[in-house]
Parts: C-alpha cells; structure tokens; sequence
C-alpha cells in the first residue's frame, strides 16, 4: 500500500473468519487509475530497466496527497500500477508535477524504441468490494472501513446504491 493511507484499526477489521465488504460508499468520487508500461523487446525492457522509474514511482507515490492504495501487477507485456486515489482531482494534480512528469518525457523520448506505455482512468458511479471467508484484505479493503456480511447474501444492488447515495 502507498498514498498517505494507513489501514483500518484492528478494532474496525471483520473477524477473519467471516466475508466482509469494504465500505466504498465512504468513497464517494474513488477514481481508479491503471499505469502500464509494455517491455515490447529485450532491447526496450533493458532501457526501462535502466531508467530506475519503477523505483522513482514508488517512492513518488508513497507521500502523494489523495492517494489511497496502490497495488503492482504483473503482465506479459510488463508492469501495470492498480491506483486507487479519492478524487480524479488529485490523480490530475499528481500527473501534472514532477517526477511525474519526467517520467512521461522519458517515455515520449523513447516510444518506438521497444517500449510502450499506457493508462487507463475511471470515476465511478458505483463500487463494491467484497471479500470471501480467508481472504486478506487487498485493494479497498486496505483503506476502507470494513464490515462483516453473510457470505452468498445477495446486497450487492443495495451496496452499489449505498454508493451512490440512493441506498437505505
């Protein structure tokens, strides 16, 4: 996890043993972002590799105001960055500073060169987070409050409109 976020109190934790969601509707404008780069030939992923921005954004991305959990994948074509941050207005004022924006020169400086690079932004209009019987928190279960649920209940129209603000 990264972003000024720290995970919900121990006390505020489902029991283990239970499934439990995430409350999202306490993150009402939660914009998701996706930062891809694609390692396109062993010449590219040399030059990425080289670039040290892997580690400059995760250290750019441990203090980024709004920012409330980052999760690192792995592709076949390379790693992707899961963001989740509180507004679409804090994504944006991050993308527009350095280091942020050196990394993007560098990637302009270097397309065609067996490198690729790619982002996907989404604002919602409703969420849902819920996690089975023994399964650790991960994602909006790292940042949100978290209530325990029966298992197979079927709420998840009710949580989505509990987003929106039109729910119980």
């Amino acid at each position: 996890m990264t972003g000024g976020s720290t995970p919900a109190s121990p006390s505020s934790r489902a029991a283990p043993d239970s499934a439990y969601i995430a409350a999202l509707w306490e993150y009402p404008t939660l914009c998701l972002a996706f930062f891809g780069v694609q390692l396109l030939t062993p010449e590219g992923k040399a030059l990425y590799e080289a670039s040290g921005i892997s580690d400059a954004m995760r250290a750019s991305l441990r203090d980024a105001p709004g920012l409330l959990c980052t999760r690192y994948a792995a592709t076949p074509e390379g790693p992707v960055l899961m963001q989740y941050w509180d507004d679409y207005e804090h994504l944006h004022a991050w993308a527009r500073v350095a280091p942020h924006t050196q990394w993007w020169k560098w990637l302009m400086d270097h397309r065609g060169k067996g490198v690729g690079f790619y982002h996907e932004v989404y604002t919602l209009r409703g969420a849902e987070a819920i996690y089975e019987t023994g399964t650790q928190p991960v994602g909006p279960a790292t940042f949100c409050r978290l209530e325990a649920v029966r298992s197979g209940e079927g709420r998840s129209r009710q949580r989505l409109d509990q987003f929106r603000g039109t729910g119980e």
